[in-house]
């Protein structure tokens, strides 16, 4: 009896522990304090001005988490991703997992989105693409991206009419934006995670909601080249690269994926670096995908836990790297809108 008794007592005393530690590891986050710089940055002028006579004045960025970038000239607006459903840990893993219509709608009407053109995920991790065809649908924007994609919105119930599947450097119009999604790799990842997440994987079928985690295969990596008479944007989801995929493209701001990043090896974050900032000559970089995707939408955005990710190490390199490049760093908070450019 007493040997139960220490055993039940050593039991306890391990659980206890071990609440300890889990609970620890899901309150163990980077401070965002240190880069505070970074934020204030966005309210500078906008760090290229060009020539143009009549029509849109300034291209400006929204930011709504993740990969979510809102593009517009005013005139016209170009959404990536479209994300913010944002599912809990507990439903990714445990759970089914769909658009949550009324708070996309919310969402939508707190950015003031008007003459949406088009919703286009980087992939189709449901990070990136689970929401867009109901973005779609809200707006009567076009879903572009991947057949993986596509198919999202053909299970979602998204018209046919509604869905643009391109091939890799397929230059799409929407008002004076010319639009080209340039294959890309994804940022590697754990073995195990990329199983569930269905690396190099296809969506082949139109999706069944609700749906799991596992169920959003990738369905193939984009970078997102945007021109426009005022300037030139890239946007680049996701921490991953393909040597050589944006030689001869031009673009003042990048949109730089930096999840996973700090993690990596410092040839490949170099490697990353180099063949996404210094390739297209960039002057500005802001990153994204450094926020915590499973926090609610009404929630400040945060990084992931540091047993995730390391947004630190992530950050310190590109910090590193502005002081012998010549660009600056312009982080932004949810519903953040900065004025990327000006015409004169």
């Amino acid at each position: 009896m007493v040997f139960i008794k220490w055993l039940s007592m050593g039991l306890l005393l391990a659980l206890a522990i071990l609440v300890a530690v889990i609970l620890y590891q899901l309150n163990n986050v980077a401070s965002l304090a240190p880069y505070q710089d970074y934020f204030n940055a966005t309210s500078k002028p906008a760090s290229h001005s060009v020539s143009k006579q009549g029509g849109p004045q300034s291209l400006t960025a929204t930011y709504m988490g993740t990969s979510t970038v809102l593009i517009s000239d005013g005139e016209t607006s170009i959404m990536t991703d479209g994300f913010f459903t944002r599912p809990s840990t507990l439903d990714l893993l445990l759970g089914e997992i769909m658009p949550n219509k009324a708070l996309i709608k919310e969402a939508l009407l707190q950015v003031n989105v008007n003459n949406l053109a088009a919703v286009i995920p980087v992939h189709s991790h449901h990070d990136h693409a689970m929401d867009a065809p109901e973005v779609a649908l809200q707006t009567e924007a076009l879903l572009v991206g991947s057949e993986s994609t596509a198919n999202i919105g053909r299970g979602w119930g998204l018209p046919e009419d509604q869905i643009q599947v391109v091939s890799s450097q397929q230059v799409l119009t929407f008002g004076q934006f010319k639009v080209r999604l340039i294959a890309s790799q994804h940022a590697p990842a754990p073995k195990a995670i990329e199983k569930l997440t269905g690396a190099g994987l296809a969506i082949e079928v139109p999706l069944t909601f609700p749906a799991t985690l596992s169920d959003f295969k990738e369905g193939g990596s984009y970078s997102v080249f945007i021109e426009h008479p005022i300037g030139n944007v890239l946007i680049h989801g996701s921490a991953g690269f393909k040597q050589g995929a944006l030689k001869g493209l031009k673009a003042d701001v990048v949109f730089l994926g930096i999840a996973g990043l700090g993690k990596k090896d410092p040839q490949y974050q170099q490697q990353y670096f180099n063949e996404l900032v210094t390739t297209v000559g960039a002057t500005r970089v802001v990153p994204v995908h450094w926020d915590d995707f499973t926090r609610s939408f009404y929630e400040p955005l945060r990084p992931m836990i540091k047993a995730v990710d390391d947004f630190d190490g992530a950050m310190e390199f590109i910090i590193q790297n502005s002081k012998t490049a010549p660009f600056s760093i312009h982080m932004l908070k949810k519903l953040d809108t900065i004025e990327l450019y000006r015409a004169r």
